[in-house]
């Protein structure tokens, strides 16, 4: 067939193809465009019922600039995304479009790949080609007579500023490297085309996320974002999916799948439920270990225990365009069966992060609880530290620079305290619990120098982290503090002969009768009556108390 005859041919169908949804599903009968079967080589595609629906409402929206495809594995949101390229490729002048792959190595893999395929494989659209009609290109394939191209690009934001396009299409946008910057210049390039549209193919992200920030604008309850379709399918359970999944998908390899792997990666790529991709740091269940009501008074908590307290700072100015808040978080460290614990005292925000209102705060804390450590998040927090250093509790206080490396340790003390129930919060603190339940943690950085990758703390998209930071600068604070379990701030023996050097004070191993008469024996014996009445798991008896739980802090005096 000759150029000429191919390109009339073609330009027949193209007015029965053009609009929205009917004319694609036109396009597909038509053209039958091939894509790689399940059972080996080429079939036509055919999306199923339930695909079909959600593909109508991203093709038939008038101000659908963003139509997103968050389907499960093996539902075919690749090869769909691909597809739409090729329809309007073929029924638009001047079709500008833009395949992004997540790294170089992927450019002419994933989408681009199928969209090859469908000109070499597609018995029409290789008459295209043989006529040259069509050119296909390495990275490329050209439409020289309606000046239209499809290009394939890798993940590189730079190289994507500027472009002039009327689609794209990015596979996994929360697998890209920069994924944000991805969006932003893709969004910026289809800008000024009228009719364009950026596709989206992609399992479910975690929430903090491009991704599901868009999925909560589609879905806002009182004031959807009507230019964003965004499809979302998923299976409540295995039961869910063998039922309802497409036709092409073996309900026995789904249950073989669903044995063979990890419960959380089998319901994170095969259920495609937004839970299963977050990797929050604290779980739910450890996070209710660690919720429950006990007095907010520390000396009552310690019950003569060895304790010490600390504050902390995360700063954000009044006006935040992100909603930021500043909030002081206040914990005290406890000993409890010769374990460290941690009790959130208080938690809460200042209003407009004024100096005044944060100063009050932490004066507060020192007042009220004796709190003699501090760490300030060292955003906007100079004037605070200028502050402190004047206060008794300055050589306790220390300013941080957040960065991946401080926060790593931090967050991760944190969350080995909650892990062994060594982290203790009241129900009170319910904005604190709230951000503490969707607070994330992702291996998304590289090893450098041989050490391994710091993971990147952070909170879903929507959310906020000011009360986790500023707990966890308060529990910071008291890294390098160890305490013992009971401390006797000095021992004043004014026993006689043998008794000074049986007495179990003095090392020895026995209450010598003058202990009656002791200062430091009656002193000792009230820390061990708070000891026992504390229930401890394994109590012990008074005389291994004093050698092993007991502390002298002070001078130790003795007869001559």
């Amino acid at each position: 067939m000759s150029t000429t005859s191919a390109t009339s041919s073609l330009a027949a169908s193209i007015a029965s193809w053009r609009s929205g949804s009917a004319g694609f599903f036109k396009f597909l009968d038509d053209v039958q465009p091939r894509v790689r079967s399940s059972t080996g080589g080429f079939t036509p595609f055919v999306p199923g019922p339930r695909e079909s629906a959600e593909i109508a409402k991203a093709l038939d929206g008038e101000e659908v600039s963003v139509a997103a495809f968050c389907w499960p594995r093996r539902h075919g949101k690749s090869v769909t995304s691909a597809m739409i390229i090729v329809w309007r490729f073929l029924t638009r002048q001047t079709e500008t479009v833009a395949v992004v792959a997540n790294s170089e190595k992927q450019v002419v893999d994933t989408a681009f790949r199928s969209i090859r395929e469908a000109f070499e494989q597609t018995p029409l659209l290789k008459r295209l080609v043989a006529a040259g009609t069509i050119n296909v290109l390495g990275d490329r394939i050209e439409f020289p007579t309606a000046g239209s191209t499809i290009q394939a690009f890798s993940a590189n934001p730079a190289a994507l500023w500027g472009k002039k396009l009327s689609c794209a299409q990015v596979s996994e946008l929360h697998a890209a490297p920069r994924g944000d910057e991805v969006f932003a210049a893709l969004a910026g390039s289809l800008l000024d085309t009228a009719g364009s549209l950026m596709l989206i193919d992609s399992t479910v992200s975690p929430k903090s996320n491009k991704l599901y920030e868009l999925y909560q604008a589609a879905n806002h309850p009182t004031d959807p974002d009507t230019s964003i379709a965004f499809s979302h399918i998923s299976y409540a359970d295995l039961g869910d999916a063998c039922r309802n999944a497409p036709p092409w998908i073996s309900e026995t390899k789904l249950r073989s799948l669903s044995r063979q792997m990890l419960p959380h990666e089998f319901a994170l790529y095969h259920l495609n439920r937004w839970g299963d991709a977050t990797s929050a740091l604290f779980p739910s269940d450890v996070l209710a270990a660690c919720t429950h009501e006990y007095p907010l008074d520390v000396k009552a908590l310690a019950a003569g225990s060895a304790y010490i307290v600390g504050g902390g700072l995360d700063r954000a100015f009044g006006g935040s365009r992100h909603g930021d808040r500043t909030v002081t978080a206040c914990v005290a460290k406890i000993v409890l069966d010769d374990e460290e614990h941690l009790f959130v005292l208080d938690a809460d925000s200042v209003f407009l992060g004024r100096l005044g209102g944060i100063k009050s705060r932490l004066d507060g804390y020192h007042r009220g609880y004796g709190m003699s450590r501090a760490t300030l998040e060292s955003y906007g927090a100079q004037d605070v530290a200028d502050w402190a250093a004047t206060q008794p509790f300055s050589s306790g206080v220390e300013v941080v620079h957040p960065s991946r490396k401080s926060k790593y340790q931090a967050f991760m003390r944190l969350y080995q305290a909650a892990a062994e129930q060594r982290l203790h919060i009241h129900p009170a603190f319910k904005d604190l619990l709230a951000e503490l339940a969707v607070f994330e943690v992702h291996a998304d950085g590289k090893a450098t120098d041989g050490e391994a990758a710091v993971p990147k703390f952070t909170h879903p998209r929507g959310a906020h982290d000011d009360f986790v930071h500023a707990l966890a600068w308060a529990a910071h604070s008291l890294r390098h503090v160890s305490l013992n379990p009971y401390e006797l701030e000095g021992i004043a023996c004014n026993g006689r002969g043998a008794a000074i050097a049986a007495c179990v004070l003095n090392g020895g191993g026995h209450v010598p009768l003058c202990a009656r008469e002791c200062r430091s024996m009656r002193e000792a014996s009230r820390l061990f009556d708070a000891y026992r009445a504390r229930k401890p798991i394994q109590p012990v008896e008074f005389e291994v108390f004093a050698t092993t739980k007991l502390k002298n802090v002070g001078a130790h005096t003795v007869p001559r």
